[in-house]
């Protein structure tokens, strides 16, 4: 499969039409209401909330959200008074953030994007830039953080969250569904499942669609190299997930555009 990007693409859109994880179940009226009576609350990995004073530390309040359609973040973004752009390729996510936004009568735009591909807005056009794990699904994450670096303003924040790369090196069957099973090393690392595929060693199931670790160095040192500099990180862990008793799963970090 060369052509990973549309997989999983009609993966996520069949999957949020069903409302089959809880990332595509949008926000009810009394769970917006009760939301928006708060401080902001929203989550970039499982287990951990976004510090408040990340967002504090912004210089605006035009945000883009990467990846993170479904109708549950952007409209809280938009609740508490952000500028909020949501990009994602899938158009049944998309749908769901157009839904709750009306209903509740915000102002939030979606586009429906690639972020393998240049992103459709000018230069320097936000404040902040908030992305969710979400960048498993695509195998180069080059063009991601140069296209973040140019639509970001001088001073700009980018907000993003990430797998550990450790989690995959056992099968994730085992991982979540076989408790009983004694976990055995399976995969190297960086875990490439388009590469895995080709060589024969896995099948792509169409429930989950192809995934990929990265190396810290593709996730930390690319951000760096684009012209970030990371003042912030964070750690957190998925309950539900067995090998969090040995470790994190989830990483997170804020950068700024120098």
């Amino acid at each position: 499969m060369t052509d990973y990007v549309n997989y999983n693409q009609e993966r996520w859109n069949r999957v949020s039409a069903r409302q089959g994880n809880g990332y595509t179940v949008p926000l009810s009226h009394e769970e917006f209401e009760k939301s928006k009576a708060k401080p902001l609350t929203v989550s970039l990995t499982v287990g951990k909330t976004v510090p408040l004073d990340w967002f504090e530390r912004a210089q605006g309040k035009k945000l883009l959200g990467l990846a993170c359609g479904g109708g549950q973040q952007g409209p809280m973004f938009a609740a508490h008074g952000y500028q909020t752009t949501i990009m994602d390729f899938s158009k049944e996510q998309l749908d769901k953030d157009r839904l709750v936004a009306e209903r509740e009568n915000l102002n939030l735009q979606t586009v429906q994007a690639d972020m393998t591909q240049p992103f459709p807005f000018e230069d320097e056009s936000f404040d902040i830039i908030f992305c969710p794990v979400s960048n498993v699904y695509i195998e180069d994450l080059e063009n991601m953080w140069q296209e973040s670096y140019r639509v970001l303003k001088n001073g700009g924040l980018l907000m993003v969250g990430y797998m550990n790369p450790w989690i995959y090196i056992f099968d994730a069957d085992d991982v979540w569904d076989r408790p009983d099973k004694t976990l055995v090393p399976m995969y190297s690392l960086p875990f490439n499942v388009r590469q895995l595929e080709e060589t024969g060693q896995i099948t792509i199931d169409p429930e989950y669609g192809y995934e990929f670790s990265h190396t810290l160095e593709e996730q930390i040192a690319g951000q760096l190299r684009a012209g970030f500099a990371m003042i912030d990180f964070y750690e957190s862990k998925d309950s539900r997930n067995r090998l969090s008793k040995f470790g994190p799963d989830y990483l997170a970090n804020l950068s700024v555009k120098l």
